[in-house]
């Protein structure tokens, strides 16, 4: 048991404190410290943050919490020490960097075991109220051995940050966030009291001094804080201070049909690089670099998670943590069959058709007659709103690529019973196409109130979208798959993606003036979609409506200072995937306004100045730096990596970022890769949610058992325990129910593709695929998921393909050459008889051939950063390839610099 002690005055002091003025010289700027008896009470950024404050109002760094006992007594339990143990807590300026050393001494004649040693770090990083993100600064961590650190940034991602890491043989290895964020060098007690309720996965060490007087009475440790230049300054920092700067390609959620590379960069010996499974993991050194960075490919059969563990330097080490899952189109087939699975078909059931919540613990089905542990006003989960919606949009798109026909009369099922009528006013009720919001549509149909609460809860214009991208799907299904029974015409589902689309921008503004136009909205990336299909279909008054509005929005978004956080929360990360969308339509606008509309072209100064200020948000709240799976590309919420990562926008826009490195980043490989690494690790990231598996694995990491194997959950949670955001107790792990992932899965979908790059650290990589050299071709073979993007990045040029149906054949169909003069494909088709499919085509300007399996041929030239639209004949009974070749006379140098 714990005995409290009574506050025991530290002994914590500034070293050569009055020596020191107020502000004292970094290296590249200045840090504003102030002491008070020896605790750092103010720390300020430079003249370029504006004397912004570091150090929570009222708090103070330096204080250091322990748990102690000496031989035959209790625990106890002290901050800044107590009887027998000295603490001894100092500050001191030196070498371009504040350093803070902790002494622990032993003042007993008996031996003294620290079983806990803690620090808290109360720095500003509250963002629960509105215009906290002008105020605070969010905590980038990564707690792992020798290897942690942690910086911090502000809101608009101004540089330096401020970063802290460990000096000597000092080790982090446990955190907690629950009554204020504190980081342990020893966690041994703390982590036996997890027993039973909750989970870790890095061991917990101790403390033993000797009796006072003796060597080894005492231990130091130390940390040390100091500006960095930006991310590449954070890097710098670890390297600098004989630590690890680790990069990983494609990601750290890694398929199980494609390797890892890691990259470690260290002053210090990189020693070995070892495997949590040995038997089950294949390491292989590829290469090494100048500066010292070492190469390793890892292939992972065990799946799950996978711990690697760094050791270098002087008896260091920090782990790296992997997560390994089935190949991409096994998951995407699993889920969309689980979803489709889990549906209340009873019809005496005012909610039949809903495509039902699950949970994986306790193996429930949930609905509105049990919402099994979903308490209160968040009952809305079961049925509407994102968690709700999110299904039903990721069926929809997963069916556009893979159709399964049970699939899709589950989805029609949803749309005919509960959808239509129901949570979706029909053309003939007073707000066509309105969708109901929560706690759900029966209870608001029903409402005495005639109002906004009750049976005009039609308002909130998140709810939209995912609706439309639901319809949009079963338009592509019923349009490009002729061989697949759909309740609906293609033009039927068109409309109703239209109407609800043009609900979107007129209804919730009608009820409750909420504006359409302010807010960027996961899942509303498909309106330009939309919008080109209804121009395919000759509904040119429907697409230039649409296209009308969508150009409002984006000119809202340029001309004006939106608040790229906000969202129904003071602080959120949702939007990225939209903004991005929102600033390439208006990059492209400026460039080439549509005729069609009357506003003025788009400045395009502005449109790029807000391409990169929504790039730098979509950053600023994602973990780049931190070399764990739930934090390498996860979106981050006002509580950093503590909670709730891997949400739905870590593939959203993680999208956006890999999009920025293929079209925006230039041509050189040294800038298009960042972004390129870090997208793709986004994209892939939350498929670590994905409860799946082989019967050797026991049908799933997380939640074992045959009826789990596709299930998901909503997001990951780094505690040992807690709460999530619905309410439930939760272990180190995923939640028990999916919630909203389904949103992230639709991102990931509509981002999935194969990209072959020069990289400079990396050299020459395929994402989402592999590849080799076969007979004056690079062959690759697609492991996307999805199969319809192509993306080479080689030499300082680039190609792009995609397919609006079909797939590229997996293994070996798709050839390019080095200079991407000339490629060959084959394409796959489930649709029997022979129809066209459309491939849209980007790469260097000049004159094309393009030829087909059935010897016919066709020339096409292609403009300056122009796209060109080739219907491509299909014969499944021709299994030849197809081929594109630049005429010569048309080719384009290779850059200089493109490495």
């Amino acid at each position: 048991m714990f005995r409290k002690i009574p506050f025991v005055r530290a002994i914590a002091r500034l070293a050569l404190a009055l020596a020191l003025a107020p502000a004292f010289g970094l290296a590249a700027s200045s840090m504003d410290a102030k002491l008070e008896g020896g605790f750092l009470v103010s720390l300020k950024g430079p003249k370029s943050h504006h004397g912004m404050e570091y150090i929570a109002p009222g708090k103070r760094l330096g204080d250091v919490s322990a748990r102690y006992r000496t031989a035959g007594e209790d625990w106890r339990e002290a901050t800044n020490g107590g009887p027998g143990l000295s603490v001894d807590s100092r500050f001191e300026a030196r070498g371009g960097g504040l350093f803070w050393t902790v002494k622990l001494r032993n003042t007993t004649g008996k031996p003294l075991e620290v079983g806990d040693l803690s620090l808290p770090l109360p720095l500003r990083t509250d963002f629960s109220r509105h215009g906290s993100e002008k105020t605070s600064v969010l905590k980038h961590s990564f707690i792992s051995g020798s290897g942690s650190f942690l910086f911090w940034m502000r809101p608009d991602s101004a540089k330096p940050y401020l970063t802290m890491t460990t000096l000597g043989d000092t080790s982090l290895e446990y955190w907690e966030a629950e009554g204020g964020y504190r980081i342990y060098i020893h966690a041994k007690r703390a982590l036996e009291a997890l027993r039973g309720e909750g989970t870790w996965r890095q061991p917990g060490t101790e403390l033993r001094l000797n009796p006072a007087g003796s060597e080894g009475d005492s231990h130091t440790y130390g940390f040390k804080l100091q500006w960095a230049d930006g991310y590449d300054g954070v890097r710098k920092v670890l390297v600098d201070e004989g630590h690890v700067d680790t990069q990983v390609v494609p990601g750290m959620t890694v398929p199980s049909d494609l390797t890892a590379t890691v990259a470690l960069r260290s002053k210090a010996r990189i020693q070995t690089l070892e495997a949590e499974f040995p038997t089950a993991t294949t390491i292989v050194e590829v290469g090494s670099r100048k500066d010292g960075t070492r190469l390793f490919q890892v292939r992972f059969a065990r799946l799950g998670e996978n711990r690697l563990t760094v050791r270098y330097g002087n008896g260091r080490h920090l782990y790296l943590e992997f997560f390994s899952t089935e190949p991409l189109e096994t998951l995407i087939q699993k889920r969309g069959s689980f979803i489709a699975r889990h549906q209340h078909r009873d019809p005496a059931k005012w909610y039949r058709g809903l495509l039902a919540e699950w949970n994986m613990e306790s193996h429930t089905l949930l609905g509105p007659d049990n919402y099994d542990q979903i308490k209160g006003w968040r009952i809305y989960e079961v049925t509407c709103d994102d968690p709700g919606l999110g299904k039903p949009a990721f069926l929809a798109s997963k069916l556009a690529e893979y159709p399964v026909q049970s699939e899709v009369d589950a989805l029609d099922e949803y749309l005919q019973h509960f959808v239509w009528g129901g949570l979706q006013q029909t053309e003939a009720e007073p707000f066509p196409y309105g969708i109901y919001g929560i706690p759900d549509w029966k209870q608001n149909r029903e409402s005495p109130d005639p109002g906004p609460k009750g049976r005009q809860h039609l308002w909130r214009v998140y709810d939209y979208p995912h609706i439309v991208a639901t319809y949009l799907g079963m338009y592509r299904v019923a349009r490009h798959h002729p061989e697949v029974r759909t309740l609906l015409g293609a033009e039927t589902y068109l409309r109703r993606a239209y109407g609800t689309c043009l609900a979107m921008f007129t209804v919730p503004m009608a009820i409750a003036k909420w504006s359409p136009y302010e807010t960027g909205y996961y899942n509303e990336t498909v309106i330009p979609h939309l919008i080109g299909c209804l121009e395919k279909e000759g509904w040119k008054a429907e697409s230039r409506t649409l296209a009308e509005h969508w150009d409002r929005k984006a000119r809202f978004f340029v001309n004006g200072r939106p608040d790229l956080f906000g969202s129904e929360y003071p602080f959120d990360s949702t939007g990225f995937e939209s903004t991005h969308a929102l600033a390439t339509y208006a990059l492209k606008s400026s460039a080439q306004k549509s005729p069609a509309l009357k506003s003025p072209a788009i400045d395009r100064a502005k449109a790029k100045a807000f391409l990169e200020r929504q790039l730098k948000a979509n950053l600023f709240c994602r973990g780049w730096i931190e070399p764990a799976y739930y934090l390498l590309g996860s979106d981050y919420r006002g509580t950093g990596g503590d909670a709730f990562t891997l949400s739905y926008m870590s593939p959203m826009g993680g999208g956006a970022i890999l999009d920025h490195g293929l079209n925006h980043a230039g041509n050189q490989a040294r800038n298009q890769a960042p972004f390129l690494r870090l997208g793709y690790a986004s994209i892939l990231s939350a498929w670590a949610l994905m409860n799946t598996g082989t019967a050797e694995s026991g049908y799933g990491y997380w939640f074992p058992g045959p009826e789990n194997d596709g299930g998901a959950g909503g997001g990951f949670e780094p505690a040992a325990k807690g709460r999530t955001w619905l309410g439930q107790p939760h272990h180190r792990g995923p939640w028990y129910y999916s919630s909203e992932s389904d949103l992230g899965f639709c991102g990931a979908l509509r981002s999935a593709s194969t990209i072959l790059a020069d990289d400079p650290l990396f050299g020459r990589i395929c994402y989402g695929g592999t590849w080799k050299p076969a007979e004056g071709f690079l062959e690759v073979a697609l492991k996307d998921g999805v199969r319809r993007r192509f993306h080479a990045l080689l030499g300082g040029r680039k190609l792009h393909l995609q397919l609006d149906s079909d797939r590229f054949a997996a293994s070996g169909s798709m050839q390019v050459k080095e200079d991407l003069s000339s490629l060959r494909f084959r394409i796959e088709t489930a649709t029997p008889g022979r129809h066209t499919v459309e491939l849209r085509f980007a790469g260097e300007p000049g004159l094309y051939r393009v030829e087909r399996p059935d010897g016919s041929a066709e020339r096409f030239r292609l403009g300056q950063d122009a796209e060109a639209s080739i219907a491509l004949p299909v014969d499944p009974a021709l299994a030849g390839f197809y081929a594109i070749t630049r005429l010569p006379g048309n080719r384009k140098p290779a850059s200089k610099n493109a490495g």
